[in-house]
């Protein structure tokens, strides 16, 4: 189970359309739940029978529907969590009329609100999307069984008209719709997901940006010069030194505890991120899962380079020894944006443009690629990573550096 740090300086508020599109998910989703539960009051025999029951075993809800509403003796439903039983029963029951692009958005957007893999940033992303993309659209409202193939791909084109999205910004845009149409699958609204299998190859998107920006190994070099000159530090510069010693993401460096240090075989596993979560006020707050993004290939065990080991030694050292390695004097985990405000500071004394906390995971993957070849099973177990595309896109990174190489040796 996630286990919630209620730390202040980790709050972030929600912004107010975000917080009210939030309360109205919230409200549909209860008028939904009392909606069946009162479909469902006549054919209750006992008063504590259950329509909705819990598998611990196989870790799924099932719905037992009374004969009287089925329209299919063979009918049954099971979901992973409480709220997806009941909204796939209300639309088993009522969803003619309601299915819409926006109400099966906003049951969608609920269930993964409620997914403990998703954090908090993630759908608020969602929601952003929606409100510039789909809010005051005519196809929003309209049910989606009635939606023509015609009327998606004119709606795909115009929000891409003028080559104002890049290929992987509409990618993003048509994630929503692909979220609206898998929920009519699953929920026997429609039969096939329309928004997948539309033919979007002939749409002109706005030009690749293959500068592909991340710090250089001179740049590394200039930042842990400056790092080892200061003699006060804090958890975000020993954090910044470590991320640039290690194959990690910042929510990952915010997990490492000291139990996962062997300083006998010199490594370290990675097997936790600290990710934020919104909690019953609408606030984001650090929450700690017990795995990282992807979540079934398990941990994965790195080892230390001298310099990784030195930096660990020095943060044993400190006057007070949490947890986790690295936290804020208190104890408390990293924040992003404060991590970000230190790399800058630091990255202004090095001499160093200044690039984000992920871009420091850029680096180090890139350069993995490189000194191992761009060997692509060995760069996806120490990135992480759980599909070979996200890892392709770094070693082609470092196949474009070989290739300016190439091309520039031909003129010297």
């Amino acid at each position: 189970m996630p286990r919630q740090l209620d730390i202040p300086n980790a709050t972030l508020f929600l912004n107010e359309s975000a917080e009210i599109d939030h309360m109205r998910n919230q409200y549909l989703a209860k008028q939904r739940i009392l909606k069946v539960k009162e479909a469902l009051l006549p054919y209750k025999k006992k008063e504590d029978s259950k329509y909705v029951t819990y598998n611990a075993k196989n870790k799924q809800y099932k719905i037992r529907i009374p004969s009287a509403l089925r329209k299919d003796a063979r009918d049954k439903f099971t979901a992973s969590s409480e709220q997806e039983v009941y909204n796939r029963l209300y639309f088993y029951l009522y969803g003619d009329d309601t299915n819409t692009i926006r109400t099966l958005f906003d049951i969608a957007i609920e269930a993964k609100s409620s997914d403990p893999d998703i954090s908090s940033l993630t759908i608020d992303r969602y929601y952003q999307l929606w409100n510039k993309y789909y809010d005051h659209s005519k196809i929003a409202d309209k049910p989606i069984k009635n939606i023509k193939a015609s009327e998606l791909k004119l709606f795909f084109k115009e929000i891409c008209a003028g080559r104002t999205l890049s290929r992987k910004a509409f990618n993003n845009v048509k994630s929503i719709m692909n979220m609206a149409y898998d929920l009519a699958v699953e929920s026997d609204i429609v039969t096939d997901n329309l928004s997948r299998s539309l033919n979007c190859k002939d749409l002109k998107f706005k030009a690749v940006d293959n500068s592909n920006k991340r710090y250089t190994g001179e740049d590394r070099n200039a930042i842990l010069e400056v790092l080892q000159s200061m003699k006060h530090k804090t958890g975000y510069e020993y954090g910044i030194e470590l991320m640039f010693c290690l194959c990690i993401r910042i929510g990952e460096l915010k997990a490492l505890r000291w139990s996962d240090v062997d300083f006998r075989k010199k490594a370290i596993s990675i097997s936790r991120e600290v990710v934020l979560r919104k909690d019953s006020d609408g606030i984001n707050r650090s929450v700690e899962l017990n795995h990282t993004k992807g979540g079934e290939h398990g941990s994965r065990i790195l080892p230390l380079s001298d310099r990784a080991l030195i930096i660990l030694k020095c943060l044993r050292e400190q006057p007070k020894v949490y947890e986790h390695i690295v936290c804020t004097a208190e104890g408390n985990p990293l924040n992003t944006g404060h991590f970000n405000d230190h790399l800058k500071a630091i990255t202004a004394k090095a001499g160093v443009p200044y690039l984000s906390s992920h871009k420091i995971r850029f680096w180090s993957v890139t350069e993995l690629a490189r000194a191992t070849g761009g060997d692509l099973q060995t760069v996806m177990y120490a990135a992480g990573h759980a599909d070979k595309s996200t890892t392709l896109h770094y070693i082609r990174a470092v196949q474009q550096d070989a290739r300016l190489d190439e091309i520039r040796s031909c003129f010297d």
